[in-house]
């Protein structure tokens, strides 16, 4: 269920409650206010648990990025090992391992930037998306709260003009 409509249930559950003669005081089942914080409490988190995966995400790409580097640097490496072995012309050798090793690491570099981007990207969407639900949900949880102070201060107003005509009648 919805954060929004788990908080039109509580509003509900709020209005069609029975009053206390006296006080003005509601009378409400405990089990259903704390089944229905329950499922405010595992419908809040969807966002933050998405900006979680995705902070993994993130950790996971730089992970690969990382590994897959370096593996290229390992075999850039083992190339230009081979290559200085295998080959008569010492020099050639050193300078083609060194421009493989070299190209290697800007390739490492790239990937690793490119996977750091691609992550803060979906955090800062997730971000976005969780202040706006949680913005949404905070405007329609202070309606529903004025609206109930303005139930709350007819009743007492009822009570109060009940209470003097009690008075006048004595």
């Amino acid at each position: 269920m919805e954060l929004l409509e788990l908080i039109a249930s509580l509003e509900s559950l709020v209005v069609q409650a029975r009053r206390l003669p006296v006080g003005g005081n509601l009378v409400i089942e405990r089990r259903v206010i704390l089944d229905l914080v329950d499922q405010l409490r595992l419908a809040v988190p969807d966002n933050v648990r998405q900006a979680a995966q995705i902070l993994e995400q993130r950790e996971q790409l730089l992970r690969d990025a990382k590994e897959h580097g370096q593996a290229l640097i390992e075999e850039a490496e083992e190339r230009r090992k081979q290559l200085v072995s295998e080959t008569i012309v010492v020099q050639q050798a050193e300078s083609r391992a060194q421009e493989i090793l070299m190209e290697a690491e800007a390739r490492a570099r790239q990937t690793i930037a490119d996977a750091d981007a691609t992550a803060a990207a979906h955090l800062s969407e997730a971000a976005e998306a969780a202040a706006k639900q949680l913005q949404e949900a905070d405007r329609y949880a202070v309606g529903v709260i004025e609206r109930l102070q303005a139930d709350i201060r007819t009743v007492l107003d009822a009570l109060d003009r009940s209470s003097e005509s009690l008075q006048e009648s004595r």
